[in-house]
């Protein structure tokens, strides 16, 4: 009896504290870590081609209670015409997606494909605020395009790329010509629908010249480069079938 009332004694005054130890763990268990997402850098730069990247990476730093936060994925996102490519190398990115370092910190170079105001987001998931955003300009005034091509379907972009129906020529005269190292702008025409798309892309230049490759642009967008070396450059619109022929002097 003596040893019964004893395991039940002590089994009563364990009960409390096993309780009290559940009820602690319980109330000090922590919420997730509220994350913040901010610009690090590269923000509100201005454009000088569309050939390039912007001089600057556009950067985002992950961080909770003041400290970075490694391997925390950054979407990017584009509105407008645009390449996202990683930092340091420049190869393409995966899914448009980005790790951050053991400083929280994770970069993407930008080049934009077309005058005018482009804006990259990017996002974390969980994170506030998301998603951030960044800001560049090609502004048309400051660089415009020493030769403007103008470019575009007859009617609309719903042709079955029947480049019958298409139409390249320069704004002073049907000739498109050009001199090494000018800024050449392709215009794509601005009264179609905002749907409708256009890539341009070399097919053929002069030895030693360097490909160009649009991307997706859309109607009233202008795409510039500079014709390297001199000779014949020919393109194509891979979209609605249009081509051109570039005559480039020394």
């Amino acid at each position: 009896m003596i040893r019964e009332v004893s395991w039940r004694v002590i089994a009563a005054g364990l009960f409390p504290l096993v309780l009290a130890a559940a009820c602690h763990d319980a109330s000090t268990s922590l919420p997730p870590f509220p994350w913040t997402l901010t610009i690090y850098g590269g923000n509100n730069q201005v454009a000088f081609d569309t050939v390039s990247h912007l001089g600057s990476p556009l950067a985002v730093r992950v961080i909770r209670d003041s400290r970075g936060i490694a391997g925390v994925r950054v979407q990017w996102s584009i509105v407008g015409a645009g390449e996202l490519t990683s930092f340091p190398t420049g190869s393409p990115l995966a899914d448009n997606a980005t790790s951050t370092g053991p400083d929280g910190v994770t970069a993407v170079f930008f080049r934009p494909r077309s005058l005018g105001a482009s804006t990259v987001a990017a996002a974390v998931e969980g994170a506030t605020p998301t998603p951030v955003q960044f800001h560049a300009v090609m502004d048309p005034i400051l660089v415009p395009p020493q030769v403007l091509i103008e470019a575009g379907p007859e009617f609309d972009c719903t042709g079955g790329n029947d480049p019958t129906t298409y139409w390249t020529a320069t704004t002073r005269d049907t000739a498109l010509s050009a001199a090494v190292g000018q800024r050449v702008g392709l215009f794509y025409a601005p009264y179609l629908l905002p749907v409708c798309m256009a890539q341009f892309k070399s097919t053929a230049v002069p030895p030693g010249g360097t490909p160009f490759d649009s991307g997706i642009i859309y109607a009233g967008d202008t795409f510039v480069f500079k014709p390297d070396v001199a000779g014949t450059w020919t393109f194509v619109d891979v979209i609605n079938g249009g081509a051109g022929k570039l005559t480039v002097v020394p």
